[in-house]
């Protein structure tokens, strides 16, 4: 992939987040502005949370859905998440190569987040770390590269509460920073000394839908 394809995507990428996260919150503050004052008064005094579990069924469309877990205040909370990056769209435009596909490819990561409003729901921002393992293959050639990434974020979204139950948008900012790369011989293959892991860290753009029931 040449520079400026990576950049055209990116930039393109880019916009879809921000314009995806407006409407959402736009949306989300359009219907607690047209609630009710019973409503908005029951809303108004949040019910006690300590936590919630969540998916990000959004992540087939990015980098992989995840599945997750947080704790904490009513304004600040820490969690825990897994990611299955194969199936992400975004991530095979941007690791894989004609010839190419994902193996098993995943990612662990923790996050820390700050809620304005009470009950951890509304605007929220946010910064975490993951790590990620991919392995990408190429039948023809016979190998697999295997390579390792850290990657810093920042986030800022909005969650829309429903008593038990919430939904959550967000925008999110990072650096994949490669932590190391090698290539191996698939099953059949002696090419792998032909090739060699280049440095692909980057900053990156993305986007969550979180889905999840409050405990």
């Amino acid at each position: 992939m040449t520079n400026k394809t990576y950049r055209y995507r990116f930039t393109f990428t880019t916009l879809f987040l921000i314009s995806s996260l407006v409407f959402v919150t736009r949306s989300a503050r359009a219907a607690e502005e047209e609630a009710p004052p019973a409503a908005a008064a029951e809303t108004s005094a949040a019910p006690e949370r300590h936590g919630s579990a969540f998916i990000d069924p959004l992540g087939f469309l990015m980098f992989g859905p995840r599945i997750g877990v947080e704790a904490g205040t009513p304004h600040i909370t820490g969690g825990v998440y897994g990611r299955w990056f194969s199936p992400g769209l975004l991530g095979h435009s941007l690791f894989l190569n004609d010839g190419d596909s994902f193996a098993f490819s995943y990612g662990v990561g923790a996050r820390g987040r700050y809620y304005l409003g009470e009950g951890q729901r509304g605007f929220h921002l946010g910064a975490g770390g993951e790590y990620l393992r991919t392995r990408v293959e190429n039948a023809a050639a016979r190998v697999a590269t295997v390579s390792g990434y850290v990657v810093p974020y920042a986030e800022a979204g909005y969650r829309l509460a429903f008593d038990r139950f919430y939904a959550g948008a967000s925008a999110v900012l990072g650096y994949a920073a490669k932590l190391s790369s090698q290539v191996e011989n698939l099953p059949g293959g002696n090419n792998a000394g032909s090739y060699a892991g280049n440095d692909e860290s980057s900053v990156y753009g993305s986007a969550a839908l979180e889905l999840g029931v409050f405990f």
